[in-house]
């Protein structure tokens, strides 16, 4: 356009909205102030097609109101229209724009795609300068989209022929209804029909599609104009009558009928990638079952790729360096667990190794999770595809710490052998199972009878030295002890050889070790031979007089034997005799107590105070006479074992006790715990007794001013690899001194005065005996004004 159709715009500024608003079109009149372009006025027609109000857009800067989108790398409205805006002020001439895209953002920030054509025109001043400038717009964002549709559809239309004959699955739908208006060979193929589907509704066609989700993905991109593509997807097949699943990539392309603004079909095009999903979920399965077994080995397994970067390590590994397998293979180098001393060696070999894709092995020191250095053996293999293709490494390592220790150890000991030996007057050997080679020192030669100094050979120079009678038993024994399970590898034996030479025959002891590797399989046996011929000897000597001396012992046995059947059959008559005598006893201290009690009924008027005493100080003594025969007695029957022990549940027993001793207990006032008790197999009178005894100790010998308090509790415990129940009667009694607690079990002791404490020093006796007659033990532990504590030891 000429500098002559400009435009002289000379109407008041008040003027600009009223006219602007009552012009025809799309119009902005905009300030000539760059880079902003002050909105100064729109027309009505703006309005609606930006969705903004007039206020949202007069003063404000034209870039302000509508800016790039952001979203849209290839945005170049924004660029081009400020090219037009400077070239009418530079130029003082209208530039018209081409077909220009230029979205719009809504009130929700959103940018929609639009199309404009646009045209620049100035509003020249009196001066000459550009005041103003008229920017015009025709929205034709329609008609582009219905252009490009035309194109796209054209394009896909030109394209069916090759698409026919393409190794992947094509189909055109159209209508409402989807019919089936073009399918190509493996379209029929994959649904297992022919060319009489072609114009039929799909479902109708392939009805083995309904509920696979088609239908509704034809509406998705019919309805949205936009395709949708989709990656491994599983469909259904049914060729050959059979139904397979298989793996498709989707590409669902909208299809307009000629003319048509809206998408009346779909276009669909499915590559069968079967083969590659299947191989890759073969892959991963491989992967998994390698994983699973490499997690289930005792030792390290690892991976590299092909530049020699670890990408796997197993949970043993894991393990052992305390980093997890992401640690190790992303953020932490292998190297950070090296032994500083063994980084440049190890970094060599395994470069080396990728480099040359070959084997390697290596021994090198790691740090355990713990902290401690521990020495590894490495092995790496390179992994090779069938084609020859090369994926990297694949390796293994073991903690050889304790090998390795064995190794210094074995070195410690030949050391040792070889300063020792010649002081010692040892002959030593030494057996190298890997090498295949025995040694055996000249001292070694010696005791078996050879000068020569040939190589030592096992069955001609050992096996045939060895005396007849001795053969078969060290030969076996040689054999045991290549058995880690079996020997451990300790070598300690006594025989006689035979000299090869000189027929002498010798006594040796021989001492040794066999040494084996991480796989308990034996590599050296090492060790010492001592000519012990003269102690032998001797000893030979002593048997013959110890074999005399036997002899003696025997008859000494025999009158021994004899002896003591005498003394049991004396120390059952004693018992017997206590038995008889005690029962006896009974009846005169009974008659003693009636007759004292008659007659000092007979005479009670006439007694005085002398004659009153003395009656009460026989009664005392006959009563403690019969207390004292009873106890005897019932010492006597605990001292024979009833014949036949029964199951008894000591909390019945305990309670039987309680009930025996009630007016005792409401006497004292007396509070009594019983816990839980276990059942026990023992005799159950004499268990009674036990703890009847046990419990009136407790109530006789409480403390005057304090309520008795006892309890009877149980535990379990193993005494010299032996288990026992242990019964615990706890009182807060007068106690004793700890000095007597081995003292109080004996017959008769008693540690109180008679006047004080009644009583006959024969119960604790009882309760030992009773014990012991169930093969256990008893306890005490007390002090004075603290109480007491009895612990019964009976066998579980």
């Amino acid at each position: 356009m000429s500098k002559e159709s400009s435009t002289t715009f000379q109407i008041p500024a008040a003027a600009y909205t009223a006219l602007f608003s009552a012009l025809p079109g799309v119009s902005y009149l905009l300030e000539n102030n760059p880079p902003y372009f002050t909105i100064l006025a729109v027309t009505n027609g703006l309005l609606p097609l930006v969705g903004l109000t007039r206020d949202q857009l007069i003063g404000k800067n034209l870039f302000e109101v509508f800016p790039s989108n952001p979203h849209d790398l290839n945005d170049t409205g924004q660029s081009n229209l400020l090219v037009s805006l400077l070239h009418v002020i530079a130029q003082k001439e209208a530039h018209q724009l081409p077909a220009q895209r230029y979205d719009i953002m809504d009130e929700n920030g959103r940018f929609a795609e639009r199309f404009w054509k646009a045209e620049n025109r100035p509003v020249i001043a009196s001066n000459g300068d550009v005041e103003y400038i008229i920017h015009t717009s025709e929205e034709i964002t329609a008609k582009i989209k219905a252009e490009k549709r035309e194109v796209e559809v054209d394009g896909i239309e030109r394209a069916f022929g090759l698409f026919m004959e393409a190794p992947m699955v094509v189909g055109l739908v159209n209508g409402e209804d989807y019919v089936l208006e073009l399918a190509n060979k493996e379209a029929f193929k994959l649904w297992g029909k022919g060319p009489e589907i072609i114009g039929k509704p799909v479902l109708e066609a392939v009805p083995e599609l309904a509920g696979q989700g088609v239908i509704e993905l034809f509406d998705q991109v019919r309805n949205s104009g936009e395709p949708f593509f989709a990656h491994e997807v599983p469909v259904a097949s049914f060729g050959d009558g059979k139904e397979e699943l298989h793996y498709f990539n989707l590409v669902y392309q909208p299809y307009y009928n000629s003319g048509s603004l809206k998408a009346t079909g779909v276009f669909t095009i499915s590559h069968d990638i079967t083969e590659q999903v299947k191989a890759r979920q073969r892959t991963l399965e491989s992967e998994e079952r390698f994983r699973s077994m490499a997690d289930a080995s005792p030792v390290m397994i690892w991976t590299l790729d092909e530049n020699g970067n670890f990408t796997y390590y197993n949970s043993r590994a894991a393990q052992f360096t305390g980093h997890t397998e992401k640690e190790l293979t992303e953020g932490k180098s292998w190297q950070v667990a090296i032994h500083p001393d063994d980084i440049d060696f190890a970094s060599n070999v395994v470069r080396n190794a990728v480099v040359n894709r070959i084997q390697y092995q290596m021994e090198c020191r790691m740090q355990r999770a713990d902290g401690e250095w521990r020495w590894l053996l490495s092995h790496g293999t390179p992994r090779i595809g069938k084609a020859g293709e090369y994926f990297g490494f694949v390796g293994s390592s073991i903690d050889i710490t304790e090998h390795k220790k064995s190794q210094q150890e074995l070195q410690n000991a030949l050391d040792q052998i070889r300063l020792s030996k010649e002081a010692a007057e040892l002959g030593t050997f030494d057996l190298d199972l890997e090498k295949g080679t025995m040694h055996w020192d000249d001292r070694c030669r010696t005791l078996f009878g050879i000068s020569h100094h040939d190589t030592v050979r096992y069955e001609k120079d050992f096996v045939d030295g060895l005396h007849p009678d001795d053969r078969d038993r060290i030969t076996k024994i040689i054999e045991n002890l290549f058995q880690k399970s079996i020997s451990d590898g300790d070598y300690d034996v006594e025989y006689r050889t035979v000299g090869v030479e000189d027929g002498i025959i010798r006594w040796v002891r021989a001492k040794g070790k066999v040494y084996f590797n991480q796989n308990d399989q034996p590599v050296r046996f090492i060790g010492s031979v001592l000519d012990i011929t003269e102690k032998v000897m001797a000893i030979q000597k002593m048997e013959a007089v110890v074999e005399e001396r036997t002899k003696e012992l025997a008859q000494t046995n025999k009158i021994l034997q004899q002896i003591n059947n005498e003394l049991q059959r004396s120390n059952q008559s004693l018992e017997e005799f206590a038995h008889a005598a005690s029962h006896d006893l009974k009846e005169p201290v009974r008659k003693i107590q009636i007759f004292t009690q008659r007659l000092k009924d007979e005479v009670t008027n006439h007694l005085t105070e002398t004659n009153a005493r003395l009656f009460n100080r026989i009664e005392n003594a006959t009563n403690r006479m019969g207390n004292l025969i009873d106890d005897l007695l019932l010492y006597s029957h605990v001292t024979q074992r009833p014949l036949e022990k029964e199951s008894i549940d000591l909390n019945v027993n305990i309670q039987k006790v309680l009930e025996d001793l009630e007016l005792n207990i409401e006497e004292k006032n007396a509070t009594i715990k019983v816990e839980q008790l276990p059942i026990i197999f023992g005799y159950r009178r004499q268990l009674q007794q036990l703890f009847q005894n046990l419990i009136s100790n407790a109530l006789k010998y409480s403390k005057r001013d304090i309520q008795p308090y006892i309890t009877i509790g149980y535990k379990n415990t193993v005494e010299n690899e032996k288990a026992y129940h242990i019964i615990v009667v706890k009182d807060n009694g007068i106690g004793f001194e700890p000095e007597y607690s081995d003292k109080i079990f004996q017959m008769f002791i008693r540690l109180h005065g008679k006047e004080e404490y009644s009583g006959t020093g024969v119960g604790l006796s009882i309760a030992k005996k009773v014990v012991q007659n169930h093969d256990g033990f008893i306890k005490v532990e007390s002090q004075p004004g603290v109480g007491s504590t009895f612990k019964i030891y009976i066998p579980a």
